[in-house]
C-alpha cells in the first residue's frame, strides 16, 4: 500500500483516555514520518491546540501541516494558511439567534481566541479553552464588529441537552451550514464548504498526494467528512461510532489499546 499521508483526528483517536500520546502510537508515526509519509492532525480544534501534540512527536517543523478548527483553516507549521474557508457577521447573527431562542450558550473562534456574549459561562467551556491552549473573551452583542470572520461557531451543553438541541434546531441550520459533533457537550458549526475531507483534499492538491495515497483514522462524527470521500483508505478507531466504523475499510483497535499503532503495522508497515 502506498501511503504518502496519514491524516489523524485528536481527541479519541490519537489521544487516549487521558488525554495522551501512547509511547507505541509516537513510535508508530515517527516511523512513518522517517519514510518520507506526511503525518498530518486533522481536528476541530484551533492551530494551537494541536500545534503541541506535533512538538511531542518530534513533527513540528515547517515541512508539516495541520487541518484545524473542522478544516476551516489548514496550516503549515511555519503558520502559513493553505485552505481558509471562514464564516462572517451575517452567520454569527444568525448562530446568536438560535442560541437565544433555545437558550443554549454559544461561542465562536478566532485563530487565536474563543469570544462569547455569554457572561456566566458554564464549565463545558471553560474545559474546552483548557484543552484547545485558548483564551476566552466575553463580548456584548453590540460590540461584535459587523466584519467578523471566524472559522467555527459552537454550542455547548451537557450531553442530554445536545440531544435535545440537534432536536430542536431548524432543518435550515443544517441545510446552511457543515454542522458535526466531536464531542457529547458540543454542537460545532462550520461554513458548508468547511470539512476535514475537503481541507484534505485541497491539501492533497497542492502537495501533489492522490486521495487514494491517503489514509485517514477517526471516530466522530466530525471526520464523517473523511469517510464519505472515495479513494482515501479510511481506518475507525475501535471506540468510533457506529456510522464510521460501517464506512471505513479497517477497524482497528481503540484509540487505549494503540489503535493507530496497530493499523499501520497491518496495513503499511
Amino acid at each position: 500500500m502506498n501511503i504518502k499521508l496519514i491524516a489523524v483526528d485528536l481527541d479519541g483517536t490519537l489521544l487516549n483516555s487521558q488525554q495522551q500520546v501512547t509511547p507505541l502510537t509516537k513510535q508508530a508515526l515517527q516511523r512513518a514520518a522517517a519514510a518520507g509519509i506526511k503525518v498530518v492532525p486533522c481536528s476541530g480544534r484551533p492551530f494551537p491546540g494541536v500545534k503541541g501534540y506535533l512538538d511531542e512527536l518530534n513533527l513540528a517543523d515547517k515541512n508539516q501541516y495541520a487541518v484545524t478548527f473542522n478544516g476551516a483553516l489548514v496550516f503549515n507549521l511555519s503558520g502559513d494558511i493553505i485552505v481558509r474557508e471562514l464564516l462572517h457577521y451575517d452567520d454569527f447573527k444568525y448562530f446568536y439567534d438560535l442560541s437565544q431562542k433555545y437558550k443554549m450558550q454559544f461561542h465562536f473562534e478566532l485563530e487565536d481566541r474563543f469570544v462569547t456574549c455569554d457572561h456566566f459561562l458554564n464549565y463545558l467551556m471553560s474545559r474546552e479553552s483548557w484543552l484547545t491552549r485558548m483564551p476566552i473573551e466575553i463580548s456584548s452583542f453590540d460590540k461584535i464588529d459587523k466584519n467578523l470572520e471566524f472559522t467555527k461557531g459552537m454550542y455547548s451543553g451537557k450531553p442530554a441537552d445536545i440531544v435535545k438541541y440537534l432536536d430542536q434546531l431548524p432543518q435550515e441550520l443544517f441545510e446552511r451550514y457543515n454542522v458535526s459533533t466531536s464531542d457529547p457537550t458540543l454542537i460545532e458549526i462550520n461554513s458548508r464548504t468547511a470539512s476535514k475531507g475537503n481541507a484534505l483534499k485541497e491539501l492533497g492538491k497542492v502537495l501533489n498526494i492522490k486521495p487514494e495515497e491517503i489514509m485517514i483514522f477517526g471516530d466522530q462524527k466530525n471526520d464523517l467528512s473523511m469517510f464519505s470521500e472515495p479513494g482515501f483508505h479510511k481506518v475507525a478507531m475501535g471506540n468510533a461510532i457506529d456510522i464510521i466504523k460501517q464506512k471505513a475499510d479497517f477497524v482497528t483497535k481503540t484509540n487505549d489499546q494503540d489503535g493507530i499503532a496497530y493499523a499501520l503495522e497491518e496495513m503499511v508497515f
